[in-house]
């Protein structure tokens, strides 16, 4: 049986309304203020582009609700288990112990969405690699069956993984009238971070623990006002694109004015007079003087700049070249002349003979003419004497040598190859210049060079006057200035044409500069008020009163923080400072709470894990009519292992739907409906009398233990809805229950609020419930003595017992 309890009356304070709607969207606002503004048409527009579309029309998929979540491999969960849901607005209790695998289907939920954990932020890797389930062989996969808003049936949200490794997975959304396809194409990245539906006890830490400019930029989001940073920086980008246009214009100007002023034309002086005032140059006349240019084929042009750049021969370094040449070859033949070479090729032919001898000492007679005269030692050492001073003879010839071998091949050096392109009358005196370089007798290699060389020098020369002359007359010099001039002429066009639109948005961003503030007010303004009201249930005996809340510095600040101003017993103090963490928490749900309920959220779901830690009871009663509140309009899906939250919907009467996760050997994950604890009671009574063959002590011992149970937590329930009815605080109700130790004690505080009056029970009883319920009670208590009590009519018994306890569960309503 689902816990699903109807809201009565409430404990005499007036019913707080649930949060009206949520600031307006940003964009609103911003129209708001655009459509009184002083700003120019042009400035407005400017505004509304940088903006972009309202968040509202961000995602066509809008009004999720979630209708189940099934998991398989993950964490600790491992053969597929399902979590169903009500796809509509409401609360629902997902209630575990420590390890039951109730945080995995938290968990699972987020990653479905998110592809991303963030409890594992900030912590060791070991927690983002021990993410499969160490029972569960298969695939880890993660299907979450969504409800929204306008379509004709469920999605299906699928997100699988491959390898181990968690942060690479794979997610798919099937839905209704739009097939299947990527997570991202539904648009819902932005919402993840701005309305991020997903909050755990790690969470609340990072919201009150953060750094001062974590902290701010968190609100920040919730708020959008990071949109009017993004739009302050396209407007940024545009001015500064405008502003590099002109300055650019206006550095090159300088270099043409130059540029010009070294031409002795009149062209030249009226484009420089153009272009005197810097501000606003005579673009018309500039433009006249670029077009008024006579054409001409740009290859016939580029042929003449490269027939006027081109270098013959150098005629004074061939004329060197060639006179080095010659004395070369003539010193050579004096030294041929002259002994000095006969010197030469005579120890040369020693040298080779001592040589010989030295390889093949075993021969006695010459190798050259045979002569049986010996060769021996003392012919040797006479040899080489010989040899040397032959040597020494032929220096002379071999210098010559060494220089003519060096003259030629300056000479060769001098001839460069031909040129890729030639005119045509260049083409056959400059292949007879290069051919020189195959000519090896040097008389004939210095003749060539000196003929030819001089020959293509004149061709060169010859050309290259000519075709300068025909560049003067194309006006070479103008043309190139005019080039310049007319690439600049279109730049300075553009940038010049720019003006009114950097005027423009300079005064956009001026003006967005201004209201910021005063958006950022207005926009925090009821997210503020919401966390007030918020706090005002979560705080709960509490003495800490929250003043406000204020965002200082800007979203570009590297000096930003979210400021929380508090104040105890009426003294003004810093939140973070004198705050216990229980406070601190309920203050990080004041924050978070209202982002869940943020009109521009797609979300019609919020997802919380375990907030209920470091709570007192008291402030565990406040979370819960907050968590109900928000319930309203939200679907609250609150994962918890604290009994207390359960306890404290249903002592105060408040609506809420409960599942229990259990989980057995292997992890195997189970999931079922919780049910009503009297119920369960009175289902085992149930069982035990209609079980034949048991014990006599069964029923006159067993039985009566059970429906006293029955009773003690029907008493239990009205003791709690009665004190809380009447205004008691949190820690005194929880202390007069557990001071009633007997039946009758927690009668009298069920149907009294007042353990004392014990001497009433019985009258009420009757009262209430008929004559027969004083009977029943005693049969109850008599179950524990020795002896028991008798039981001829089991069944009926407990019945009796079962609607005993329905009537005294809900205290009567005080008669007005």
């Amino acid at each position: 049986m689902t816990e699903h309890l109807e809201r009565h009356e409430n404990d005499g304070n007036p019913e707080q309304p649930a949060p009206s709607a949520n600031p307006p969207t940003l964009l609103g606002l911003m129209h708001d203020r655009l459509d009184t503004s002083t700003l120019s048409a042009a400035s407005k527009v400017l505004l509304s582009e940088a903006l972009g579309a309202d968040e509202a029309t961000t995602s066509t998929a809008r009004g999720v609700y979630l209708e189940s979540v099934t998991v398989a491999g993950f964490r600790g969960i491992g053969p597929k288990v399902r979590l169903p849901l009500a796809a509509k607005p409401g609360v629902i209790l997902v209630a575990g112990r420590n390890g039951s695998g109730k945080s995995s289907l938290a968990e699972g939920t987020e990653m479905a969405f998110t592809g991303a954990n963030t409890r594992w932020d900030g912590r060791h890797p070991v927690w983002r690699s021990n993410w499969r389930n160490l029972h569960d062989g298969g695939a880890p996969k993660i299907e979450v069956k969504l409800r929204i808003e306008g379509d004709a049936g469920p999605s299906t949200l699928t997100r699988t993984w491959v390898g181990d490794d968690v942060t690479v997975s794979e997610a798919e959304l099937r839905r209704p009238g739009h097939g299947r396809g990527d997570l991202a194409r539904v648009g819902w990245e932005q919402a993840l971070i701005d309305h991020r539906p997903f909050l755990s006890y790690s969470d609340l830490d990072r919201m009150i623990g953060g750094k001062p400019s974590e902290m701010y930029d968190a609100v920040a989001t919730i708020l959008g006002l990071g949109r009017l940073n993004v739009a302050d920086s396209r407007l940024a980008a545009d001015e500064k694109e405008l502003n590099a246009a002109i300055k650019n214009a206006e550095a090159e100007l300088s270099e043409l004015v130059e540029m010009l002023s070294a031409l002795d034309d009149p062209r030249a002086a009226a484009a420089i007079e153009a272009l005197a005032n810097v501000a606003s140059p005579d673009f018309d006349s500039l433009a006249a003087l670029v077009d008024g240019l006579p054409g001409v084929d740009d290859d016939h042009l580029g042929r003449l700049r490269a027939t006027a750049a081109l270098i013959g021969p150098d005629l004074e370094e061939v004329g060197s070249a060639v006179d080095r040449l010659r004395a070369a070859r003539a010193a050579l033949e004096d030294a041929q002349a002259t002994g000095a070479e006969d010197a030469r090729q005579r120890g040369e032919l020693l040298a080779m003979a001592l040589e010989h001898r030295r390889r093949h000492p075993e021969e006695s007679a010459c190798a050259v003419c045979g002569s049986d005269r010996l060769l021996d030692e003392a012919w040797a050492e006479r040899t080489a004497v010989q040899v040397d001073l032959l040597r020494a003879e032929a220096a002379t010839s071999q210098a010559a040598r060494d220089e003519l071998r060096d003259a030629v091949e300056a000479v060769r050096y001098l001839i460069a190859p031909t040129p890729a392109w030639l005119p045509v009358a260049l083409i056959e005196p400059w292949q007879e210049w290069t051919a020189a370089r195959s000519v090896t007798d040097p008389e004939h290699l210095a003749a060539r060079v000196e003929f030819n060389g001089l020959v293509l020098a004149d061709a060169c020369s010859s050309l290259r006057d000519e075709a300068a002359r025909e560049l003067e007359k194309l006006d070479e010099g103008w043309r190139r200035c005019v080039a310049r001039l007319a690439g600049w002429l279109d730049r300075a066009r553009a940038a010049h044409a720019g003006k009114p639109r950097l005027r423009q948005v300079k005064a956009a961003r001026k003006w967005l500069k201004e209201v910021s503030g005063e958006l950022r007010e207005e926009r925090l303004r009821p997210f503020v008020e919401h966390s007030e009201r918020i706090w005002a249930e979560l705080r709960q005996q509490s003495n800490v009163d929250l003043c406000a809340v204020r965002l200082t510095g800007s979203d570009k600040a590297s000096v930003r923080k979210l400021v929380m101003d508090v104040a105890i017993d009426g003294r003004e103090a810093s939140a973070l400072g004198v705050m216990s963490q229980g406070e601190l928490h309920s203050l990080a749900l004041s924050l978070f709470l209202p982002r869940a309920a943020a009109a521009d959220s797609p979300f019609g779901f919020v997802v919380i894990d375990d907030p209920v830690q470091s709570m007192d009871p008291s402030k565990v009663h406040g979370l819960a009519k907050a968590l109900h509140r928000l319930g309203e309009s939200r679907q609250v899906v609150v994962f918890t292992h604290d009994t207390r939250l359960r306890q404290a919907f249903r002592t105060q009467e408040l609506a809420v739907t409960v599942f229990e996760v259990e989980r057995a050997d292997q992890s195997v994950v189970k999931v079922h409906r919780a049910t009503d604890p009297i119920e369960q009671a009175l289902s085992d009574a149930r069982a035990l009398a209609s079980t034949s063959e048991l014990p006599p002590e069964t029923m006159t011992h067993v039985l009566p233990g059970i429906c006293r149970t029955v009773l003690e937590i029907a008493f239990t329930e009205a003791a709690w809805l009665r004190l809380h009815r009447a205004g008691r605080p949190e820690h005194e109700v929880a202390d007069a229950i557990a001071g009633a130790e007997k039946l009758k004690d927690i009668a009298a505080l069920g149907l009294f609020g007042d353990a004392s009056r014990t001497a009433d029970v019985f009258s009420e009883l009757r009262r209430r419930c008929g004559p027969n319920a004083v009977g029943h009670l005693l049969q109850c208590l008599e179950g524990a003595h020795p002896t028991g009590t008798s039981m001829p009519a089991p069944h009926r018994f407990v019945d009796d017992i079962a609607a005993i306890a329905h009537t005294v569960r809900k205290p009567e309503e005080p008669q007005t």
